[in-house]
C-alpha cells in the first residue's frame, strides 16, 4: 500500500501537520520520503502515533514517550508494560501531590471567606473586618471561626480543617475505597459509592467518622444489607471537594 501524505497522517491522528513535524524533527518519528521529496507515513508510524497520543494523555513527557518507545521497538511487552507502570505510577503521586495542595489551598480560601463574612466595618476598614487583615490564624481566629460556625452540621462552613501533612494519607484511604467499589453513582447532594459484599465495613465507617470530624460539612450515610452503599453529601457547594474525595458519577 502506498504511503500516507502528512494531511491524511493528521486527519487518521488527529495530531496538527505542525506537530507531526515536531516529531520528525524530535527524532520520535521518521517518515520515508517520496521521489518528489514529500514525506510518507506507513502503517506502523501510524500504530505508533496513535500510542503518542495515548501516552501524552497519561502525562508523558516528549522524553518519556521516545524512551518507551525505543522499548516498543525492542517486540518485547514487559519491559514496556513494567517502564509505563513505574511512569504512571509517578505520574499518580504527582497528581495526588497537586490535590493535596489543591485542597489545603481552597481550606486556607475557605479561612479566608469565613472571616470576611464576620464583620463589616462601618466606615472604613477596620482590624476586624478581614478585608486587610488576616483573620484566619491565631486566637482570635479560632474564636471569630466559633462564633460564626452554625450550630447546625448541614450549616457548617465548608472549611476543611485536616492538617496539610495529613491530606495525601487521607486521599490514599478514600482512594482505597473508590478503587474497591462497583460504581460510582449520583445521590441526592454528592455521591453514592456501591461497595462490595466483602467490603471492611468497619473501615469504611472509620474513615467516614475521620472525615467527617474535619469537614463538618459533610454527611455520611452507610447502609448495610444486600446491597451496601456509601452516600457522602453535603451543600451545593461542597460537591467539588467529595469529588476530589472520591471522583464524579460514572
Amino acid at each position: 500500500m502506498d504511503g500516507y501524505s502528512i494531511s491524511q497522517v493528521a486527519e487518521r491522528t488527529g495530531f496538527a501537520p505542525s506537530a507531526l513535524r515536531y516529531y520528525e524533527r524530535s527524532g520520535l518519528l521518521r517518515p520515508n520520503r517520496t521521489a518528489g521529496g514529500y514525506r510518507s507515513y506507513d502503517d506502523h508510524q501510524i500504530e505508533l502515533l496513535r500510542f503518542v497520543s495515548r501516552a501524552k494523555a497519561f502525562g508523558l513527557s516528549l522524553d518519556e514517550i521516545t524512551e518507551v518507545l525505543d522499548l516498543l521497538g525492542e517486540e518485547r511487552c514487559e519491559p514496556v508494560q513494567s517502564r509505563l507502570r513505574s511512569l504512571v505510577s509517578d505520574k499518580i503521586a504527582d497528581s495526588q501531590d497537586r490535590i493535596a495542595e489543591l485542597v489545603a489551598f481552597t481550606a486556607e480560601l475557605q479561612h479566608v471567606a469565613a472571616s470576611l463574612s464576620l464583620h463589616t466595618a462601618d466606615g472604613p476598614c477596620d482590624d476586624t473586618c478581614g478585608c486587610t487583615t488576616d483573620l484566619t490564624a491565631g486566637p482570635a481566629a479560632e474564636g471569630a471561626q466559633l462564633t460564626a460556625k452554625p450550630p447546625h452540621p448541614s450549616d457548617a462552613p465548608i472549611t476543611c480543617t485536616l492538617s496539610p501533612a495529613d491530606v495525601p494519607q487521607r486521599l490514599a484511604d478514600w482512594q482505597a475505597v473508590v478503587g474497591a467499589s462497583e460504581a460510582q453513582e449520583p445521590a441526592d447532594g454528592g455521591i453514592r459509592l456501591r461497595l462490595p459484599s466483602n467490603i471492611d465495613v468497619a473501615a469504611v465507617a472509620a474513615l467516614a467518622a475521620a472525615e467527617q470530624t474535619c469537614c463538618r460539612f459533610f454527611t455520611f450515610r452507610l447502609t448495610i444489607g444486600a446491597t451496601t452503599t456509601l452516600d457522602i453529601t453535603g451543600p451545593p457547594d461542597a460537591l467539588p471537594l467529595i469529588e476530589t474525595l472520591v471522583g464524579a458519577p460514572r
